[in-house]
C-alpha cells in the first residue's frame, strides 16, 4: 500500500524532523568535517604545547571527557573563553574562524559527529548546541578523559587574560591584581615570559 503526503503538510513534517534531529545526539553538532580537521592543525599549532596532543592536559586543563563538556555546556560558552584568553602568547588573537575551528576539533575528539552546516560566530546558534548530548558517544579512539585534578581545575586566574575581562566576569577595574595571583600561574603558561599587570 502506498501513502501519499498532502503537500500543505510537508512543511510541517520537514519541521519534525529538524526538530527531532536535534535532539538526538551526534546528528546536529553544527560543525563540519573540514572545519573539524582545520581545527586540528589549528590545535596542534597554538594548544597541544599546553592541553597536549590528545587533549589530557599535562600543563593545563584537560579538554576532553564528559566532565569537561558539562562544564563548558555549549560551545559558546567554550568559545566566549578561548576567544579572549587563548592562547597564552597571543590571546584572543587567533580570529573567529580558528577559534571556532578548534571548538569543532574538541567536540569531534570528544564524539561528536560533523554535519552538513559549521560552526559560526552566532550567539544563538552557539548556545543552542549541549557538549554534553552532542559528545554522549565519548571520545574518539577511546581517549581517556581528563584526570579529575585537571577537569577541576577550569579556574583561570585574570592575569591569564592579559587585563581583559572574561565574558559574565567583573570589571577589569575591579579585579584585584597582586604578585601572588600573578605567582600562581604555571610558568608554561607564559612561555616564561613574565605576564603583564593590570593597571
Amino acid at each position: 500500500m502506498i501513502f501519499f503526503t498532502p503537500r500543505s503538510a510537508i512543511p510541517g513534517v520537514l519541521a519534525a524532523v529538524a526538530l527531532l534531529s536535534s535532539a538526538l545526539p551526534g546528528l546536529a553538532a553544527g560543525f563540519t568535517a573540514e572545519q573539524a580537521e582545520a581545527g586540528k592543525t589549528a590545535y596542534n599549532a597554538n594548544c597541544a604545547q599546553c592541553h597536549g596532543m590528545q587533549l589530557e592536559g599535562p600543563e593545563a586543563p584537560g579538554l576532553v571527557g564528559p566532565d569537561i563538556m558539562a562544564n563548558w555546556d555549549t560551545p559558546g560558552g567554550l568559545y566566549d573563553f578561548i576567544s579572549v584568553a587563548m592562547p597564552p602568547s597571543a590571546p584572543g588573537q587567533l580570529g573567529a574562524a580558528t577559534y571556532l575551528d578548534i571548538i569543532a576539533y574538541i567536540m569531534a575528539f570528544n564524539g561528536a559527529q560533523p554535519g552538513p552546516d559549521p560552526l559560526v560566530e552566532d550567539e544563538e546558534k552557539l548556545a543552542a548546541i549541549s557538549l554534553t548530548a552532542e559528545t554522549a558517544a565519548g571520545p574518539a579512539g577511546g581517549a581517556a578523559p581528563a584526570s579529575d585534578s585537571m577537569a577541576a581545575d577550569t579556574n583561570v586566574p585574570q592575569a591569564f587574560t592579559w587585563g581583559k575581562p572574561l565574558p559574565g566576569g567583573p570589571a577589569v577595574d575591579t579585579m584585584q591584581t597582586s604578585a601572588a595571583a600573578a605567582s600562581s600561574i604555571p610558568q608554561a603558561f607564559t612561555w616564561g615570559k613574565p605576564l603583564p599587570t593590570v593597571e
